[in-house]
């Protein structure tokens, strides 16, 4: 279906431009173009320096909100259940709200405030597409799976809602430039567990948060293996191995002195695991009744191909 590609490609370039912008804050190119939406006065200026990442970052962004255009348009014209219209039109309005904290964020020349809520509005809307793309999608061969019990949906949606609130959280680490606050130590900091005031306490908060969100996370991959149907299990068998993975990016980051490539591959692991554990919370439930027989669709469209 035409609606479904298109919010797995959005949600595909969604993921590629949170990496892009990662790399922005990470190389210190989030200033290189003094003005909005041009650069220097120039929709396209020499793409060198920091100008090539943060100019590069706008135009991807760009991309990535005709894109929501698109779907939204396609949704509409082609779909009539409210939840998915809704859903499309909140994609949007979220694309529009991030792209009007993206020029706040250099008219304003980057307050922490705008800076972190740019990541939590992104990763706010990079949920929705995925969420989108899943609800889009046909029904596999397991579509008639009974849901999981409730206990089970809860858990999942607690690790969800903790994976995102971490990557919060790890952005505030990231724009206070507390990075590296407790030196190249990533179990004590200063040789304590805890510390009360400054930099130190947001990098050890965020060490804590980790820990209890993987843990999470894990539980809820294997209550679901144990009693989640068979769509949900293919899900929950990759939390583990995106949890650990996460883990390592987080302690080579230290490691590595806040090494860019490293900060990129810790941002892209952190999104991976939000989405894996949004996919979790929804393969727990029951599937729609449009996605069985197409019945959210308008009358008088022939069902696409695939």
């Amino acid at each position: 279906m035409l609606e479904f590609r298109l919010a797995r490609a959005t949600a595909a370039a969604t993921f590629a431009l949170l990496v892009i912008g990662g790399m922005v804050h990470a190389t210190g190119s989030s200033l290189a173009c003094p003005d909005w939406p041009l650069c220097y006065g120039q929709f396209f200026p020499a793409m060198e320096g920091g100008v090539l990442f943060e100019h590069g970052h706008r135009l991807v962004a760009l991309a990535v909100s005709v894109l929501t255009v698109a779907l939204a348009v396609t949704v509409w014209r082609r779909r009539r259940e409210t939840a998915v219209r809704v859903g499309s039109l909140l994609a949007l309005a979220l694309v529009l709200f991030q792209a009007s904290l993206g020029a706040l964020t250099v008219v304003w020349k980057l307050p922490l405030v705008v800076s972190s809520g740019h990541l939590a509005t992104s990763m706010a809307f990079f949920s929705v597409l995925v969420w989108l793309a899943w609800r889009l999608a046909p029904a596999g061969p397991d579509a008639e799976s009974p849901a999981a019990p409730g206990r089970v949906r809860a858990l999942a949606g607690a690790a969800a809602l903790g994976v995102y609130l971490q990557i919060v959280l790890g952005a505030l680490v990231r724009h206070t430039g507390s990075g590296l606050a407790c030196g190249t130590s990533v179990v004590l900091c200063e040789g304590a567990a805890w510390q009360v005031a400054g930099p130190a306490q947001l990098v050890t908060l965020h060490r804590f948060v980790g820990v209890a969100v993987a843990l999470l996370v894990v539980a809820a991959a294997v209550a679901a293996l144990r009693t989640g149907p068979s769509r949900a299990r293919r899900v929950a068998s990759l939390a583990a191995p995106l949890v650990l993975l996460q883990v390592l990016l987080g302690a080579w980051t230290v490691w590595s002195l806040v090494s860019v490539p490293v900060v990129s591959l810790h941002l892209a692991g952190g999104a991976l695991l939000l989405a894996d554990s949004l996919l979790l919370v929804f393969h727990l439930g029951p599937r729609p009744a449009s996605q069985h027989a197409g019945r959210d669709r308008l009358p008088g469209l022939v069902p696409a191909a695939g």
